[in-house]
């Protein structure tokens, strides 16, 4: 795995060329959009898959969520993709609430109660 020039808290990597990780920053907002958008496109610009990590987001804004719906897009445009590889409940929660989780292509393993099978939820 080679490491691109640190952009998001040292947070940005690819491996072999066809797969970089963004890790976002607990304020995902209006200020770390510019810094995301320069290391998104750099990684888009590899036409393999931009996986986002806001494991650690506590708050995102309209800008940032915006700048992710744009990156999946520009992604699709040049041939990869973008997934949510991880998100923290908070983001999650703003996600949803704006109808944007699904747009962002998550991945992430979340299993609730409902999702369990009866002799779990029993346990």
């Amino acid at each position: 795995m080679t490491t691109v020039p640190a952009v998001l808290q040292d947070a940005v990597a690819c491996q072999s060329g066809r797969r970089c990780r963004i890790v976002l920053p607990t304020r995902f907002d209006i200020h770390e959009t510019p810094r995301f958008e320069a290391a998104a496109r750099q990684a888009a610009s590899r036409g393999g898959v931009v996986e986002i990590d806001a494991g650690a987001v506590r708050h995102m804004d309209q800008s940032a969520i915006d700048a992710l719906i744009a990156t999946r897009l520009r992604c699709l445009d040049l041939g990869g993709d973008l997934v949510l590889a991880a998100s923290s409940v908070a983001a999650r929660v703003i996600l949803e609430l704006t109808g944007r989780y699904a747009a962002l292509n998550p991945i992430d393993p979340v299993v609730t109660v409902d999702e369990l099978p009866m002799s779990e939820v029993a346990a």
